[in-house]
């Protein structure tokens, strides 16, 4: 069988891209790295996806590792993909939900799951509107952040409004969130398929609140309860991705607090020793068996 992974240009490779494609190199006959940037599209009598000069129709999976920084031209790929019927964990439109951070809220609330409460503007009167009404601390988020960056707490109203201006100065819309009371911890799912495949928890840095392992955040083995793994398969599903990382919030209620479509895997398999890069190959290998049946 044959496996393309498609993602960023080979000098920009990172660990987790790295690790998937050396697991995939002994499980698959042939593994292709595919920058996202180099596939050729075409539209006309028919539609095509093209590398080189192999179609990515002709794999039996497309392993798509489309982050933020690729959502732009990643898009139209994987819109073309879909046409086609290419094998892959997430079609063209978890892409937008997943790298909007309001657009995935409104996802999971519409399939009943539980998020903080959170609102969206781009302008600065509402924006502060929200913030009178609202008890202090407030989250204000940058709506393609990840790995904890472009996620702010803000504790008094004057450093909010600082806060604000600085992103319409920037030409950023306003995500403000209610920030759930939590010791600086979150936990993460990886989900294939109908399973979790790995979970660990992320405790915040000594005066940090993101718990993020690129915010300092120290990561630890932890088991999620059966009723968290079910919520973090049902988020998987409400933003249309069969591999994907599930943050959430424990306490009282679990919040779902973002999915991932392009997880990180180094901070996890160091913290729970699970190889988790070869159990999504695994997935992989067994989404493309399916296919060919």
């Amino acid at each position: 069988m044959k496996l393309a992974i498609l993602g960023p240009s080979k000098s920009k490779l990172g660990y987790s891209t790295e690790r998937l494609i050396e697991e995939a190199e002994k499980v698959f006959k042939k593994v292709d790295h595919v920058p996202v940037i180099d596939v050729k599209l075409k539209v006309g009598k028919e539609m095509d996806a093209v590398w080189g000069k192999k179609s990515l129709k002709d794999y039996d999976y497309v392993l798509t590792r489309i982050d933020s920084n690729r959502a732009q031209i990643g898009y139209p790929v994987v819109r073309i993909l879909d046409q086609m019927g290419v094998n892959k964990p997430y079609n063209a439109e978890s892409i937008i939900i997943a790298h909007n951070k309001f657009i995935t809220l409104e996802k999971l609330v519409e399939r009943g799951i539980k998020v903080p409460e959170t609102y969206l503007t781009g302008s600065r009167k509402s924006a502060k509107e929200i913030i009178d009404r609202h008890k202090l601390p407030i989250v204000l988020k940058l709506l393609s952040g990840f790995g904890g960056l472009g996620v702010m707490f803000m504790e008094t109203r004057e450093a909010a409004l600082s806060a604000i201006e600085t992103m319409k100065t920037l030409k950023q819309e306003i995500c403000i969130e209610e920030f759930i009371k939590n010791p600086g911890e979150d936990v993460r799912g990886i989900v294939a398929g109908d399973e979790i495949i790995a979970s660990f928890k992320r405790i915040a840095a000594k005066g940090e609140k993101r718990a993020n392992v690129k915010s300092g955040g120290r990561a630890v083995v932890y088991n999620l309860p059966e009723e968290t793994k079910e919520l973090a398969i049902k988020a998987a599903k409400a933003i249309g991705a069969d591999i994907c990382a599930v943050d959430m919030i424990e306490g009282d209620k679990t919040y779902v607090i973002e999915v991932n479509i392009n997880p990180g895997l180094k901070g996890i398999e160091a913290a729970t020793n699970i190889n988790v890069a070869q159990r999504i190959i695994e997935h992989v290998k067994k989404r493309a068996e399916e296919a060919k049946s």
